[in-house]
């Protein structure tokens, strides 16, 4: 198609890249709004910290709070939550876990619906949940915060994503199983979590690691 219609990839690719690059950041700006929704949204059942959102300070002015189940676990500030969103280790924190999987199964996500409760696995890939995570971070960095359109900023959140798409792979394989368990009763963690790992396509060859597909 590219040789047939514009003479060669290259100028394919130049030809839209404009318009792949406006739809890439409006769909990145809608995916970022429904994560700060779930879980910053001060009234949002799966909140992980309050008093984040432009929407919520103008009714109220307050400092950001951590929601009271997390302060149980022992993430009392929201230092301590970015921390634990940029680590190999969020499983391992029961309501962490808890909110993640709950706020994705709500439906409430676009273009996804209702689903039971089960492993995060099969609700996300590896690359989305580091998308999720990322943003919640950036977005926990201030009260109101909004990032930098700049190309440098862009490259830096690049591999802030690939750092985090790592992350999750390690937490996956060393906690998943157990905070699934955990959760959910045992019928139906080995019903539905799926550890072969067998369904990467090795000869795809794409363009980020077939890991982070899974």
């Amino acid at each position: 198609m590219a040789m047939a219609n514009y003479g060669n990839v290259r100028s394919m690719a130049a030809t839209w890249s404009r318009v792949v690059r406006t739809k890439a950041n409006n769909e990145r700006a809608v995916a970022i709004r429904f994560f700060k929704m779930l879980w910053l949204k001060n009234n949002s059942p799966f909140q992980l910290v309050r008093n984040c959102l432009e929407s919520d300070l103008n009714v109220l002015e307050a400092p950001m709070e951590v929601c009271p189940a997390l302060i149980e676990t022992g993430l009392e500030t929201v230092a301590q939550v970015r921390a634990c969103l940029k680590s190999n280790t969020l499983y391992a924190n029961p309501v962490m876990y808890r909110l993640l999987c709950e706020g994705v199964e709500s439906g409430q996500l676009r273009n996804t619906t209702q689903k039971d409760p089960t492993s995060i696995r099969n609700l996300l890939t590896v690359a989305h949940e580091a998308n999720i995570r990322v943003e919640l971070f950036y977005a926990l960095k201030s009260q109101r915060y909004r990032h930098t359109p700049t190309t440098a900023h862009g490259k830096k959140r690049t591999k802030k994503w690939n750092t985090f798409c790592h992350l999750v792979v390690q937490d996956r394989a060393a906690n998943e199983a157990a905070a699934t368990q955990a959760r959910l009763a045992a019928g139906v963690v080995e019903e539905n979590i799926d550890d072969d790992g067998d369904d990467m396509d090795v000869d795809a060859e794409p363009a980020i690691n077939p890991l982070f597909f899974n």
